[in-house]
Order: structure tokens, then C-alpha cells, then sequence
């Protein structure tokens, strides 16, 4: 049975959107990529293949959506399509890098309860601190003031998973991941360095080879760092230091806006030799004048006030809910394919079809299609204007199927699956109980 508003999927802007991305795709492979973007993007509550084939209205069989993920040739590996996908939002001053913009690192488990799909093992999962089954995927995003946008992807493979396979030398952290992906974005889009983008991340990647890294193209950093931290010199971790060094009188009141509400912070700052990140501007924030330290977090920008240190931080978070957002509305966890390739693919048109939301909420399409007053500030309200935008191209499709003959009788039964029986009496039933109950003014 149909589980939700069927989707007429020829969608030109987003196959415009999907060819520029990977100009190696056939008109019959463009499709079907831009089926399974429609389908991540729509109200389908699992966004498995089988889900996403189910609510198409031109096919209705996933073996061709599951044939293009995991066998298809589609002539572009994901990392550059990725890379294209960049390359495309760089065109345009709407869509661009900024300067003063923030590009940020971090990693995100999904949960599978499969035991037999590639890529999956357990990792040590941050929110229930313990080992939990899943795939381990380090992204690199991009956020200013005015937007947001996934730029690259990669899957952490824990050594003891390729121990298993015999492939110990492909081993990489977290770390050499992260880097690794900041010398292929530095080396193809130079105005990252050019426009002064600062890099942000978490107390896992901040470390003397990401620092090292960042040092070589003379980027700026800012992060969270561990209590342990140790001064150079002081032979003392950074809490000892806030605990035995500082006075509660060293600290300086700010105020900062937090989920829309003003609240009241202390902070410290001071530039500080930390080993092996050499001289850094350090902040102790604490949210009681008389109580502890709570974050500490340094940058190699030396000129940055404490409150600036924070503030800049707190961007960050864009990732966080880009991650929360992404699984709940683009089902970026849903795959339940087991193949390493269908997986890349799948994972590749999830973050295909998150930027093609931002990229029609920039360039003003969703603003064109409903005006201007239409509130897109999170990408659940994007999701949702575009869902509204596929149940009116079924309204047209609709209307345009009556316009060449068909009737109601017609395309009741284009609708029923094989379960549902497909005679005139049970549609007759449905029609004539439906027009009574609009009669009587029950529907």
C-alpha cells in the first residue's frame, strides 16, 4: 500500500543539479539518482531503497534503484563528486565560502543493527559512552551567517575490522582522516586560504597533526580542549592551573545568547604554551563566578578576546545539527544495504540531497515557489517546503494525466498494489463511499 503522497520525480532543477555534480551520468542514470534524492527527501518515515521505490509513481520495483547504488557504473567516484558538488556551490556569491566563515570537523556514529553489511563494527558511541554496533563517518562541513553545507565524507575503519579483512596498511585515525581531507579541500579551493576560513572542531581531533596541518597553509583554528592539556614549562594540566593559579576575581563577566536566550558566563583567557600545540590563546569558562571550570578552549589566534573565542566556538554546533537533522529527515542511517560501494553511494546522495535543499533555499527557488515570507531556517522546514513541492507536482501530474483521458477508475487502479484487489466493484465501492461522504460534508 502507498505509505505516503506519491512522487513524480522529474524534478529539472535537481537533475541539473545531479549532472553538474557528476557529468558522467547517463539521462537513465540521472533519473534514478534523482529518484533516490526525491526519495530521501520525502515524507517516507524509512528511507530504505525498497520505502523510496515504493512511493515513485513512474516504478515501483526496487531492483533498478538497488542495481545503480551497488553495480551501476556511474563513471565518478564519490570522493569527486563530492569535490564537484563544492566546486558547484563555489559558482555563485549566494552560495560560496565567505570570509570569516567556519569550516568544521567532527564525526557522527549510525547505528545499524545488521552484522553483515561492510563498513559496519562497533565504535565507542559519545552519547551512551559505550561500544554500540554502527557505521563511524568523519564529515567536514561549511557554516557562515547565512549558510551551511556538507563538504566531505569519510567512513573510520577501527584496525581490529581491518585486521579481520587483511588490510592493516589502509588503516587511518580520525585524525590522519580529517587532515588528509583538509589538504584535498586546500588544494583545490585555494580561496579557503584566500578568505581566512577558521577551523573548528572537538577535543578528539585537536592534536599536533592537525595543528601541524592547519600551521602548514597558515590556517586558523579554534577548539575545545582537554583538562589535562599540559603548560609547558608550568608542568601542570589546565585544570590545576584554573584550580590552584587562578582567582574567582581573574574572571571576566560576559553575556552570551543561548538557544534565544541571554545567559551569563565567566571567563579567563591568556596566551599559554600547551605541548604540542605550542603558544595558544586559552579561555576558562566557568558559569558561576565562585564555581568551576567547566570548557576550556584554545586557538592559535592569538588576537581573539575570550568572548570572541567562545562565540566562535559555539558555531560548532551547525554540525551537530546537521547531523540530527540529516538522519531524522533525510535518512542518512536508513541504508540497508551491505555492499561498501552501495553504502558510499547512498551516503553520497544523502548529502547530495542536503545540499541541493540549501542550495534552492539560497538561490531563492523555494522563494520563487512560495515567496519570500516562507520561513527555511532549519533544514526540517526546507524538507518540509519541498515535500509540499512534490504533493503539488502530483496535483499537475494529476491533472495533466486527466487532460490525455484518464479517469478516476484509472488511476485508482495505477495506485493498487498486487495485495489490494484490482476490480471494478471494490474501486466502484471506494468512489461511490467517498462521494457520499463529501455529500454529507464528512470530508
Amino acid at each position: 500500500m502507498i505509505s505516503s503522497i506519491p512522487i513524480y520525480s522529474n524534478d529539472r532543477w535537481l537533475i541539473n543539479f545531479i549532472s553538474m555534480v557528476n557529468p558522467a551520468f547517463t539521462n537513465s542514470q540521472l533519473e534514478n539518482a534523482s529518484r533516490i534524492c526525491q526519495g530521501l527527501m520525502s515524507n517516507t518515515a524509512h528511507k530504505s531503497i525498497s520505502s523510496i521505490t515504493e512511493s515513485l509513481i513512474e516504478s515501483r520495483d526496487q531492483s533498478s534503484l538497488n542495481r545503480f547504488l551497488n553495480e551501476s557504473n556511474w563513471g565518478c567516484d564519490v570522493i569527486s563528486m563530492d569535490l564537484n558538488r563544492i566546486a558547484l556551490m563555489q559558482q555563485n556569491r549566494q552560495t560560496a565560502f565567505k570570509s570569516g566563515g567556519y569550516i568544521v570537523i567532527d564525526d557522527s556514529l549510525l547505528h545499524k543493527s545488521g552484522t553483515s553489511m561492510e563498513l559496519v563494527s562497533n565504535h565507542f558511541d559519545h552519547v551512551s559512552h559505550g561500544m554500540q554496533n554502527g557505521l563511524s563517518l568523519v564529515t567536514v562541513h561549511y557554516a557562515d551567517d547565512k549558510k551551511n553545507y556538507n563538504l566531505m565524507k569519510n567512513i573510520y575503519l577501527r584496525k581490529k575490522y581491518l585486521d579481520d579483512l587483511e588490510e592493516s596498511d589502509q588503516f587511518q585515525t580520525k585524525i590522519e582522516i580529517s587532515t588528509d581531507n583538509i589538504e584535498i579541500l586546500v588544494e583545490t579551493f585555494p580561496e579557503i586560504v584566500k578568505k581566512k576560513l577558521i577551523f573548528l572542531f572537538d577535543v578528539w581531533f585537536l592534536s599536533k597533526k592537525m595543528v601541524g596541518k592547519l600551521k602548514k597553509y597558515c590556517l586558523k583554528y579554534v577548539s575545545r580542549a582537554k583538562s589535562n592539556r599540559i603548560i609547558s614549562g608550568l608542568d601542570m594540566g589546565l585544570k590545576e592551573y584554573a584550580s590552584t593559579v587562578l582567582k574567582a576575581s581573574d574572571f571576566k563577566e560576559i553575556t552570551i545568547e543561548r538557544r534565544d536566550k541571554l545567559e551569563s558566563a565567566f571567563i579567563y583567557s591568556a596566551v599559554l604554551p600547551i605541548s604540542n600545540l605550542g603558544d595558544v590563546k586559552v579561555s576558562f569558562v566557568k558559569n558561576e563566578f565562585d564555581g568551576p571550570v567547566k570548557v576550556y578552549i584554545v586557538s592559535n589566534d592569538l588576537k581573539l578576546s575570550g568572548s570572541e573565542l567562545l562565540r566562535i566556538y559555539r558555531e560548532r554546533w551547525v554540525i551537530e545539527t546537521d547531523y540530527k537533522d540529516s538522519k531524522q529527515y533525510l535518512g542518512l542511517g536508513d541504508f540497508h544495504l551491505r555492499k561498501k560501494v552501495g553504502i558510499m553511494r547512498y551516503l553520497t546522495s544523502c548529502f547530495l540531497a542536503s545540499t541541493y535543499l540549501e542550495y534552492c533555499r539560497l538561490m531563492g527557488i523555494f522563494g520563487h515557489c512560495f515567496g519570500r515570507e516562507l520561513d527555511l531556517s532549519t533544514k526540517g522546514k526546507q524538507v518540509n517546503a519541498y515535500q509540499h513541492l512534490m504533493f503539488e507536482r502530483f496535483l499537475t501530474w494529476t491533472d495533466h494525466q486527466y487532460s490525455r483521458g484518464k479517469t478516476l477508475d484509472d488511476l485508482i487502479d495505477h495506485f493498487r498494489c498486487d495485495e489490494c484487489v484490482r476490480c471494478r466493484d471494490n474501486v466502484q465501492f471506494v468512489k461511490n463511499s467517498i462521494k457520499l461522504s463529501l455529500k454529507m460534508g464528512c470530508v
